[in-house]
Order: C-alpha cells, then sequence, then structure tokens
C-alpha cells in the first residue's frame, strides 16, 4: 500500500484520491483504507489541489470530505469540475445531512454518500465497491469500443444498429426466459400527421434521458424508428417510460408508440407484432397501441370486467371510487374555475359536458374550431387526451396520471394549456 499526503512526489499507479481541507480526517480513515490492495495507492490532497491531481493521476475512486455548509459551495464546484474531465467514482463523506445538499450532490453524480459518523469499515467497503464498480465500466468501455468497431453498436447514440438489433433483442429474450423475467417492448416514432414532427436527434435524446442503462435500445431499418427492450418490466413501468419520454419531446412534437410485452421465445415473432401496432397507433386517438397480450401476466392490467377475479374486480371497484372523488373534489373544481377565469375570451364558444362512469370531458364548440379535453380512467390512472379537430390546430396530446397522483394544480396547468391552444385557433 503506497500512501502519500500532500507535497510529496505523486505515485503513478495512484488508485484512490482522499480530498480534504480538514488534518484530523486524514488519522481517521486512513487507518482502514491502508487495508486496500497492496497494488493500490493513497493520495491526500486539498481542495484546491484535488482538480489538478484527477488530471494528472488518473484515479479510479475520489472521496471527498465536506465538513459543514461553509465548504457545501466548494465541494459542489469541484465535483461539477470532477465530472467535466472524469467519470471516476466519487464517495461523499458528510458531517451531518443536509436533505436539500444530498440532493444536489446525488443530481451532480457522486456514486455514494455517507456520514462521517458511520464505522470505518463502512468507508473502507464503499471505496472498494466503487473501486470495483470503476473497473468494471473500464471493462464495459473496452467492450463498446470493440462493438462499435464491428458496427454492432451505433457510436453516435449508443444505441445497437439496425444491422445486429435482431440478435441482441434475441439474447435478451433468451436471458429473461432463463432467468423466468418479464418484459416490455417500446417502440418509438414520430407521428406522421404531427405538424411539428421530432428530430431524430430529439428523440434519441429524450430515449438516453429516461431509460435504465439496463434497458436495451435498438435502430431499425427506418430512420426514425427505435425499439426498446425494458427487463424486469410490467405494463405499469412501461407506461412511465413511454409518458416521460413523450414529456420530454414537448407538446409541439408528437409521437407514435406501441407497447408489447414478451411473450413470446422468438424475437421475429414479437417484431411482426410491434410493426403492426405501430401502424395502429397513428390512427389511434392517444397515438399509442398496447398489444391485447399485455396483462395476460399476473399483473392483471387489461382484463375486463367479467373476468376478473374476485380480488381483482374489489380493485376495479376501488378505482371506480377513486376516480369518482377525485372527479368531485379536484378534477371538476379545477376545470370550472379555469372556465369562469377564462370566461371572456370563451363568450362565443358552447361548452358542453360530457361525463361517465369512467370519463370526463369538456367540448369546446366555436364557429371556427372544436376541441375536446377528455380523462378516461384506466384501473389506477387515467388518459388525458387534448383534441384539437381542423388543420390549423395545435397538435393533440395524450398522456397518462395515477390515481393517487391527480392535483388541483396539474389539472389546472394541463387545462390551462388546453385553452390556451384552443385560443390560438380563433
Amino acid at each position: 500500500m503506497n500512501y502519500q499526503t500532500r507535497g510529496k512526489d505523486m505515485f503513478s499507479g495512484t488508485n484512490v484520491i482522499l480530498t480534504t481541507n480538514n488534518e484530523n480526517i486524514v488519522g481517521l480513515l486512513s487507518s482502514e483504507l491502508i487495508q486496500l490492495r497492496n497494488i493500490d495507492s493513497i493520495l491526500i490532497r486539498s481542495y484546491q489541489e484535488t482538480l489538478s491531481s484527477v488530471e494528472n493521476d488518473k484515479p479510479q475512486a475520489i472521496i471527498i470530505d465536506c465538513q459543514n455548509s461553509i465548504e457545501e459551495p466548494l465541494c459542489l464546484d469541484l465535483i461539477a469540475k470532477i465530472k467535466k474531465i472524469s467519470s471516476v467514482p466519487i464517495i461523499l463523506i458528510v458531517e451531518n445531512y443536509n436533505p436539500q445538499f444530498v440532493r444536489t450532490v446525488t443530481k451532480a453524480g457522486i456514486s455514494d454518500i455517507l456520514s462521517v459518523q458511520f464505522c470505518n469499515s463502512e468507508i473502507l467497503m464503499r471505496t472498494i465497491w466503487s473501486l470495483q464498480k470503476n473497473e468494471m465500466r473500464q471493462q464495459h468501455k473496452k467492450y463498446e469500443k470493440l462493438l462499435v468497431q464491428l458496427n454492432a453498436i451505433n457510436p453516435e447514440t449508443g444505441f445497437y444498429t439496425s444491422k445486429y438489433g435482431h440478435k441482441v433483442f434475441q439474447n435478451e429474450i433468451d436471458y429473461l426466459e432463463e432467468k423466468k423475467m418479464s418484459g416490455m417492448f417500446i417502440a418509438i416514432e414520430p407521428n406522421e400527421n404531427s405538424r411539428l414532427k421530432p428530430s431524430t436527434e430529439n428523440i434519441i435524446q429524450a430515449i438516453q434521458n429516461n431509460i435504465r442503462s439496463t434497458d436495451t435500445v435498438s435502430h431499425t431499418r427506418l430512420q426514425n424508428t427505435f425499439f426498446i427492450l425494458l427487463s424486469n418490466t410490467n405494463l405499469k413501468g412501461a407506461m412511465i417510460v413511454w409518458n416521460r419520454i413523450n414529456k420530454s419531446i414537448g407538446a409541439e412534437e408528437t409521437l407514435c408508440g406501441c407497447i408489447h410485452e414478451v411473450n413470446s421465445s422468438k424475437f421475429e415473432d414479437i417484431e411482426s407484432k410491434i410493426k403492426e401496432g405501430i401502424i395502429k397507433a397513428h390512427s389511434s386517438p392517444e397515438l399509442l397501441y398496447i398489444s391485447e397480450t399485455v396483462g395476460s401476466n399476473n399483473d392483471n392490467w387489461l382484463e375486463t370486467e367479467e373476468i376478473l377475479t374476485e380480488e381483482n374486480h374489489a380493485n376495479f371497484k376501488l378505482f371506480r371510487q377513486m376516480f369518482a372523488k377525485k372527479l368531485e373534489n379536484v378534477i371538476k373544481p379545477a376545470i370550472q374555475e379555469l372556465v369562469d377565469e377564462y370566461e371572456d375570451i370563451l363568450s362565443d364558444t358552447e361548452m358542453p359536458l360530457i361525463e361517465t362512469e369512467s370519463s370526463y370531458a369538456v367540448k369546446f364548440i366555436n364557429k371556427r374550431q372544436e376541441s375536446e379535453f377528455n380523462i378516461t380512467q384506466r384501473d389506477n390512472y387515467i388518459v388525458i387526451n387534448s383534441i384539437h379537430n381542423g388543420l390549423d390546430s395545435p397538435e393533440n396530446s395524450t398522456y397518462t396520471i395515477d390515481l393517487n397522483k391527480i392535483t388541483k394544480k396539474e389539472i389546472v396547468n394541463d387545462f390551462e394549456d388546453f385553452i390556451l391552444e384552443f385560443k390560438s385557433c380563433l
């Protein structure tokens, strides 16, 4: 084990940098960190010295000691600068937990955080985990570089190429089958009837920002169409990913999607169903087609009321009751509040209300424009559709919200957007 303090000559095999402005922390941590492998080395650096040490010594892990609120801005600035030049894992040690600071540094990209009050062996264990994780990351980069050279991965997106997508998905399906895990496919492409079609770059960025590292994405032979395989995921999880990607694109540009579960051992069978589904999605009001087979597993998401088990029938009734309460206490008051607020704008507009046991809709009918704001209950979530008829209308939109997450603020924001879109057509 090489143990070095600041100011001494640097060891070329440095693995860990311990960053601290507090001399007392050195003795506290070094007794445990010295138990790392003999090939590992520790450099003790101040906040001011760390960045140059990262550039020169290429560490495999960095431990940053942040003692108090005075050091928090310095710590955050240092983390941001490190992340610009290196993907090295960073472990943050704090004196006391400040929830806001913890959220901020987590978003900044640290790998782990713990209190100095933890036992020293915990710090050693977390450091070893970070070293192992970094080794795996470096190994992954080597494999990825090879796959890029073989034209199996697109170097610009990190997605698999259409040439090898079939083989990759078949391998993933075999793995899911072996482990008895569920999986869901999402196919995504631009809405062909959209006035503003999202660019390929926007779709790629939306996908990259809203999937896990364990999810598999492939380009297809169609330039703007992408297949995503979500492992160990049910319909609810797939819907969450679809909604996040949709929201990332924005209201001005719209996507079409198809969700299909891994229900066959052959990808070619699934692929044909996905292609059929994405075609149907273009003519769907929601611009999303969910395969009829989804829900045949234990999730029971799409079972009809006639074939529900007693337990699921109870859940079905519970969801209806939840929707009815949300409708009376949240949705209707929020909509009425905005109707009153925009009364002058809507003076020449008829606004019939259409209410059923599972839906609530407000129609805006004007000489120049007809639009509809529709809320439909589907099990434990609602689907909100903003539909504008006419060539000069804004783009239609659709998205979902969990029943227990419906708030007046969200309904107000969504309905106000709908009113302003309607106004732009007049």
